[in-house]
């Protein structure tokens, strides 16, 4: 199909991107988070660690970082990525919302999460869902989390 306006942000293109993997890979590299499913109790903190499996001989984190994308951003008091100092990843890494349900991308090689502490947000719910897509940014490799936020009484 093809392309109707040009698409500025990398992120939003391409789900899968052709990559240029070094010579002498016999494997794909894949992600591991650690994780099947997360979760996460209301106001509870979790830092995140990927690495990258099957890559330059190894299990390594990758030098470039982690684009890694929450759904739904109001599920968390705190989303961001740490370990990546470029003015690329500090300025992505700065953005905010206004509480609204937009999903927030940030780079790392450490993300952590905060769920949020606004009660409202559950309504009549026990609690809310999202998804965490982390993404190595040498690899391509990418792997799709479940997030759970469960309401504390």
């Amino acid at each position: 199909m093809p392309l109707l306006e040009a698409f500025p942000q990398e992120t939003q293109i391409m789900k899968y991107k052709l990559t240029t993997l070094p010579r002498g890979t016999a494997r794909m590299p894949i992600l591991d988070v650690g994780y099947n499913a997360i979760v996460i109790k209301q106001g509870a903190s979790l830092a995140i660690t990927p690495q990258t499996l099957n890559y330059l001989g190894g299990n390594q984190s990758e030098t470039s970082g982690y684009t890694a994308t929450i759904s739904d951003v109001r599920t968390m008091s705190t989303f961001e990525g740490v370990g990546i100092n470029t003015a690329d990843a500090t300025a992505l890494n700065a953005t905010t919302t206004l509480g609204t349900n937009v999903s927030k991308t940030v780079v790392g090689t450490t993300i952590n999460l905060r769920a949020t502490t606004v009660n409202t947000l559950f309504g009549n719910n026990s609690q809310l869902n999202c998804t965490l897509t982390i993404v190595g940014r040498d690899s391509g490799a990418r792997i799709q989390v479940p997030v759970t936020v469960t309401k504390v009484s």
